[in-house]
């Protein structure tokens, strides 16, 4: 491919090969983080609904994405279905 075949660098040419290389580590990294928000979320689904469940989870990876650590990212989701003061559950 010559120089002028090339397509411009784009933010969308970015994330769009982001996606197709299999080897990327940002999947990987991904997948590393959330994966105790959606473990998480499959237990609560068991015992509370899917919806409250995925709630939780997507708030929990939220959080994390804002740079919040699991366990802190997880007290801070599950306090809001509480009455202040209650003691939190015990972590599955």
């Amino acid at each position: 491919m010559s120089f002028y075949e090339q397509q411009p660098f784009t933010q969308d040419n970015y994330y769009r090969d982001q996606h197709w290389h299999p080897q990327n580590p940002l999947k990987h990294q991904t997948i590393a983080i959330i994966g105790p928000a959606v473990s998480h979320g499959l237990r609560e689904a068991a015992h509370l609904g899917y919806q409250h469940a995925l709630t939780e989870a997507v708030a929990i990876g939220y959080l994390l994405g804002r740079g919040y650590d699991y366990n802190t990212a997880w007290k801070t989701v599950e306090s809001w279905w509480r009455p202040p003061g209650s003691p939190l559950p015990t972590p599955y």
